[in-house]
């Protein structure tokens, strides 16, 4: 499988997942599916982060439409409610964004491996520093989330700090089995951890078997930007369905 069949997949489960919870929630079998594309899109983030040629561009680009998702999903709230509460659903932080937060920790990582590759101390030195710093930002602000949330807050990322860390989690090795068994192990520690909120999250693990059948390929096609409207695209239209019928 190339990098295409595997985000069509991604697409595919994410739209079945959101199909479900916004149209069928009776068809639960479709949340199962779903468990796949956010282990498979973080591989993929992570992927960027080590390939991008442009790393300002490619961390701009995932941001800002994020940011715009986000706006959309603010203005609608105001629209339909009149305004914004505390708790308000609109406040939860979509993919992107909390796949945005990933792709900094991705480049220090990336610095950091170099630097000791290089046996560069200084350069080690400091890109250790801000990845530790960074990491343990990801960690007060998801933990400050979660107090907000036991005082009626709604404000959290979309999977939480696992947004953040699955895409690292590629990065710390590049020889192609070491790097799929970090994220697979990576994977199996987000599910550990949820899996009692979401019992049906052990799918997820199908996304490292899918993996493995990655031959590392981009595909005959260029898609990059059809991946990433297709995100807002489609939330776009079930939420339409949903008002319609």
């Amino acid at each position: 499988m190339n990098r295409n069949h595997l985000k069509i997949i991604a697409c595919a489960s994410m739209l079945a997942d959101h199909i479900a919870i916004l149209l069928c929630p009776q068809y639960y079998v479709l949340r199962w599916f779903g468990r796949l594309a956010m282990p498979l899109f973080a591989f993929f983030i992570g992927e960027g982060c080590r390939y991008t040629k442009n790393r300002k561009k490619y961390f701009l680009s995932v941001f800002l439409l994020g940011l715009l998702c986000q706006a959309v999903y603010l203005a609608d709230d105001v629209i339909e409610h009149g305004g914004l509460s505390f708790g308000s659903g609109a406040w939860y932080l979509n993919i992107l964004l909390s796949f945005s937060c990933a792709i900094p920790l991705g480049y220090l990582t990336l610095d950091l491996k170099a630097a000791i590759r290089e046996k560069d101390r200084s350069a080690g030195l400091r890109a250790g520093a801000l990845l530790a710093l960074g990491l343990a930002l990801a960690a007060g602000v998801n933990l400050l989330f979660y107090f907000l949330r036991e005082r009626g807050g709604s404000m959290e990322f979309d999977y939480g700090i696992f947004s953040m860390l699955l895409p690292v989690s590629t990065l710390l090795f590049d020889d192609k089995r070491k790097k799929l068994f970090a994220f697979a192990s990576a994977v199996l520690v987000f599910c550990a951890c949820t899996a009692g909120s979401m019992p049906f999250v052990w799918w997820a693990m199908g996304a490292a078997a899918l993996l493995a059948l990655y031959n590392g390929k981009p595909g005959k096609r260029k898609l990059k930007w059809a991946f990433y409207v297709f995100y807002p695209a489609h939330l776009a239209v079930l939420y339409l369905i949903s008002i319609i019928f």
